[in-house]
């Protein structure tokens, strides 16, 4: 019997009569065979033949999972008799041969349930939002992700806490089609962390397209501004990240939150978020300029508050300046300030985040934001792996458990949560905050039922048909050279993008 072993190389195919069940499938594969080649049609040299199929017999719709080896056969089949979802036939059908799939490689591997089950996309709080549209109560939800998802209960409670503290701030169809977010990404930074993957640019690198690239991003605010305008549309929420925004200096950063306010700001906006992500980028001049021009929550970074960790992922600040910078924000008079942190750093343990928590806690925040490390492609963890000591799943899910219940001490409840590929753990990133105090644009990007244009190196816009939440996504370029030559085209295409579906839900 191949046993999971995370680590072993393993060949298996996996087939089906649909082509996109099979592709379907692969991420439940990768939950007990993370290194795993998977190959879509029969060759020589496997360990492991999967054959998964789903179709309609009667009134039931049913998901089938075959397993063999050069030894061993298997097989698991989950029908269901009536799907929630009904026009969901397709997606239907891939949950049921990834809950067969699951259930038959459990068995196999004699795995212990993963927390999540199937759940591998990134906002499984969205099924959870459509379930209460239906006018479910949480108990009938919690049963249905338990049952149909492989859920352990821990976190479909969990699922349905966060779901409930979101409703309040969901917009109705009338209030999707008359408002929008934005997101301002400025791609630059004083280095590079190891564990980053966004769009982010050393400037002592790439610091020759920085004026540029602010005067770009000054058009495309500009741009959009004009055009919410003629819309009768307005921002409700502006998130300014990056990349660390706080990389400008005083008057850099002063012009952008000019033009923000200029061209973006409302009688209904709601919330601007200021990410000053690295201590060392912050000053008082910034923080007075950014509460001047109006921005009311901000976002302090510290990701761990131990030197040694802060120096091997890259980070040029001592657990010193997170206190000084957070001191300076409120002497400024910032009243909503996130601090973020992240479990999974190389060579930490549960003591370490302990530590962490602790120090954090004397700052008394008003927001945590716990991401699991996700070891991405484009990060130098991933690059240079053998040099990284990343601490065991086992061990990152107890340092979960210690940020909640640290949380929990600070008086936060958690307001949002979306998953990544290529975690550490099978684990989740979770955002508390102090009743009152939740980041509103945080619950739109991830729940998607507001259009969000994004702007600047990078970022991505997603426009919502309001009332289906059907969403169309587009991508600014992440380099700043072709950011900057592309800005005239970008504009027009955002401008399109909301002219069209504006027009387009009014009949003209």
């Amino acid at each position: 019997m191949l046993l999971n072993n995370q680590n072993t190389p393993v060949n298996i195919v996996l087939l089906s009569p649909e082509k996109e069940l099979a592709a379907a499938g692969q991420d439940v594969v990768r939950l007990f065979y993370r290194n795993s080649r998977i190959f879509f049609q029969p060759v020589d040299g496997y360990d492991i033949v999967l054959t998964v199929s789903a179709s309609r017999e009667g009134r039931f719709l049913t998901g089938k999972a075959r397993l063999k080896t050069r030894t061993t056969s298997l097989e698991e089949e989950v029908p269901v008799e009536k799907t929630v979802f009904t026009e969901d036939t397709g997606n239907e059908k891939k949950r049921l041969i990834r809950l067969a799939l699951y259930r038959l490689l459990i068995n196999f591997t004699e795995t212990p349930p993963r927390p999540w089950g199937i759940l591998t996309g990134i906002r499984p709080t969205k099924i959870v939002h459509r379930l209460l549209d239906l006018a479910w109560g949480k108990p009938e939800i919690i049963d249905y992700l338990t049952a149909n998802y492989a859920l352990a209960a821990d976190k479909a409670d969990l699922l349905t806490g966060i779901a409930a503290e979101q409703r309040p701030f969901l917009l109705n169809k009338e209030q999707a089609e008359n408002t929008i977010s934005v997101y301002i990404g400025i791609p630059f930074c004083p280095t590079r962390c190891a564990y980053c993957s966004f769009p982010s640019y050393p400037v002592d690198r790439a610091g020759r397209f920085l004026e540029p690239f602010l005067e770009a991003l000054k058009l495309e605010i500009k741009g959009l501004g004009q055009a919410v305008e003629s819309l009768g549309r307005k921002a409700r929420t502006i998130y300014i990240g990056g990349g660390t925004p706080t990389v400008l200096n005083s008057g850099q950063l002063s012009s952008v939150l000019e033009s923000v306010r200029t061209n973006l700001f409302s009688d209904e906006t709601v919330e601007i978020t200021l990410e000053a992500g690295r201590p060392d980028t912050v000053t008082a001049e910034k923080l007075s300029a950014a509460l001047e021009y109006g921005v009311t929550r901000l976002s302090i970074n510290p990701q761990s508050m131990n030197t040694h960790t802060l120096s091997l992922i890259g980070r040029c600040h001592t657990p010193e300046d997170i206190f000084r910078s957070m001191e300076k924000a409120r002497q400024t008079g910032f009243k909503n300030i996130n601090m973020d942190m992240i479990i999974g750093l190389p060579g930490e343990g549960c003591r370490d985040i302990k530590h962490t928590l602790q120090e954090i806690g004397k700052m008394r925040p008003e927001n945590l934001t716990v991401h699991t490390l996700a070891v991405k492609r484009a990060s130098r963890i991933k690059e240079a792996k053998e040099y990284f000591n990343l601490p065991p799943r086992e061990e990152v899910e107890k340092m979960l458990e210690i940020t909640a219940a640290a949380a929990l001490k600070m008086g936060m409840k958690p307001y949002y949560l979306y998953r990544q590929k290529n975690m550490v753990g099978p684990l989740e990133n979770i955002g508390y905050a102090q009743p009152g105090t939740e980041c509103i644009y945080n619950i739109q990007i991830i729940e998607e039922r507001q259009t969000i244009v994004g702007l600047g190196g990078g970022a991505g816009s997603k426009f919502v048909e309001p009332g289906t939440w059907y969403l169309t996504s587009r991508y600014n370029p992440k380099d700043p050279e072709t950011y900057i030559r592309k800005v005239d085209e970008l504009v027009r295409q955002k401008v399109d993008m909301l002219t069209k579906g504006y027009t387009e839900k009014r009949g003209k």
